[in-house]
């Protein structure tokens, strides 16, 4: 199947035309969909003689799980069904998939007439969890006796395995409130939001596709909204062999102060190493040693003073209107002195350029320069709290919901923005694109700088902002991935991606 992330009313869209459009009933799908499982889990999660616990809903996700359950007990497995939901509210794929179970003699253990389901469930006996209780429908928190029925199978030393989604987790952002932790989720034709936004990744554990027969070109058809960056649509800068190193970008970072030059060096090393034909590291000067010694590849210029508390501006831009385009932010600071030179460049600058950091603390802190920056070839790389204090919202609002509110910032302000956490939604207010690569090798200082300094280069070699910016962000964490499987991902640092990046 094609790598996309839908929304859950995309799924519904393709599961409903498929159905009715193509011809496909939706037993069929249903059946597919418990093949598909039940193939994974027998080759991934069971030994011969393992009792399996399969919880079951009353909606198609828990039909999903009646399916499963018929077909690991044709493969003489051990399988005890609990019911918690009602029968007479089952659709009628459920209800026959249901029958089926009770017509193979599989154990169903009602659990919606049970005085104490948590005495019921007797969870140490089970070496599997099945989790087929809600599904993508599922909205707000679990309440009832299935939030106890949850918390009994949280904390059971069973493997856990969710069908489409982690029951309690919502499947458009994420949220969850009280949440089956699983160990897998089995997802239906394609990834979900909610499988990696909010606390997707918390509680999905490792998410795989299953294929139920939904046809592939219905995506092509009709594109999803939100786009998924993959191996297939990366796009990186064209080389040829007569180039020269003009044209793979004169590329300008401002970046550094004292305490801080570990940021300027390691954009600079990732632009050298995503290929920016000539790099100048535009720095305060009292760092001129520190730069003229780490970075032998890059040129270093020391920026011009006219006296203790102001930059040379005139100097200054005259000098980088000779560069393609510019990173400012990593490691600058905040002060006055090095706020009102970068206010003079972003009022002079029309090329493309990335804004990170400390060039973002600077916008956040005057909300005008928004406006100065609107509409101009610039991309932003804020991480979440970097974007809160850009919005004037709270961490946990834009946790809720950031496609939502990363679109409706982006199209009011007329700005490109790469939203940075455990994934990343770049946006330009018309369309979002999202990288779900990488890993915690990446959650450590420094990573953000050698990201823009990749993207800054992808720039400076022409490729299309868009492009620069989720190509980016993928080859960042493809890298830190690739590197993971040499050592463990907690050793992973900045200039281990530096020197991996693009390596065969």
């Amino acid at each position: 199947m094609k790598s996309v992330i839908l929304s859950r009313e995309e799924m519904y869209f393709y599961d409903k035309h498929t159905i009715e459009k193509i011809g496909i009933p939706g037993k069929v799908l249903m059946e597919n969909a418990g093949m598909g499982c039940t193939d994974f889990i027998a080759q991934n999660c069971l030994n011969p003689k393992d009792k399996t616990a399969i919880f079951c809903g009353n909606g198609n996700n828990g039909g999903d799980g009646f399916v499963i359950s018929r077909l690991l007990k044709i493969m003489n497995f051990d399988v005890t069904v609990f019911l918690l939901g009602k029968i007479e509210k089952m659709s009628p794929e459920t209800k026959d998939n249901y029958d089926l179970c009770v017509e193979n003699s599989i154990e169903i253990i009602d659990l919606t007439d049970s005085e104490n389901p948590k005495e019921t469930l007797k969870l140490y006996e089970f070496d599997l969890i099945i989790d087929a209780i809600f599904g993508i429908g599922f909205k707000g928190e679990v309440r009832g006796f299935i939030s106890g029925v949850i918390q009994s199978m949280n904390s059971s030393n069973a493997k856990v395995v969710s069908i489409d989604i982690a029951s309690g987790l919502d499947a458009d952002t994420g949220v969850a409130q009280n949440s089956i932790a699983a160990d897998f989720t089995l997802t239906m034709a394609a990834y979900k939001y909610g499988h990696f936004l909010g606390d997707g990744l918390k509680f999905s554990g490792l998410t795989k596709i299953i294929d139920i027969g939904i046809p592939e070109n219905l995506f092509d058809k009709f594109p999803p909204k939100l786009k998924l960056i993959t191996k297939e649509n990366a796009n990186y800068p064209i080389r040829k062999p007569y180039f020269h190193k003009g044209d793979y970008g004169r590329v300008g970072i401002i970046a550094g102060s004292p305490g801080f030059s570990g940021a300027a060096i390691m954009a600079s090393k990732g632009a050298l190493r995503a290929g920016a034909g000539l790099i100048t590291l535009f720095h305060p000067p009292n760092l001129s040693t520190i730069f003229e010694t780490a970075l032998t590849e890059v040129m270093t210029f020391a920026m011009p003073e006219k006296d203790e508390d102001n930059y040379d501006i005139e100097a200054m831009i005259r000098t980088l209107n000779k560069q393609d385009v510019l990173l400012i932010g990593p490691g600058i600071g905040t002060n006055e002195k090095i706020k009102k030179l970068a206010i003079e460049i972003l009022k002079v600058w029309s090329k493309p350029a990335v804004l990170d950091a400390d060039m973002l603390n600077i916008i956040a802190n005057d909300s005008e320069l928004l406006k100065l920056i609107s509409g101009k070839p610039f991309v932003l790389t804020p991480h979440i709290g970097d974007f809160a204090r850009l919005t004037g919202k709270s961490i946990a609002e834009i946790s809720e919901n950031p496609i939502s509110i990363l679109r409706k910032f982006c199209s009011q302000n007329n700005l490109n923005i790469l939203l940075k956490s455990s994934v990343s939604i770049f946006c330009n207010g018309f369309s979002e694109t999202i990288n779900i690569t990488g890993n915690d090798g990446l959650a450590t200082g420094g990573s953000g700088d050698v990201l823009a300094g990749i993207l800054v280069s992808f720039l400076g070699q022409k490729l299309p902002m868009k492009d620069s910016a989720v190509s980016a962000a993928y080859l960042l964490g493809k890298t830190a991935e690739r590197i993971a499987k040499k050592r463990k991902s907690a050793s992973i640092i900045p200039t281990d991606i530096i020197e991996e990046l693009f390596r065969a």
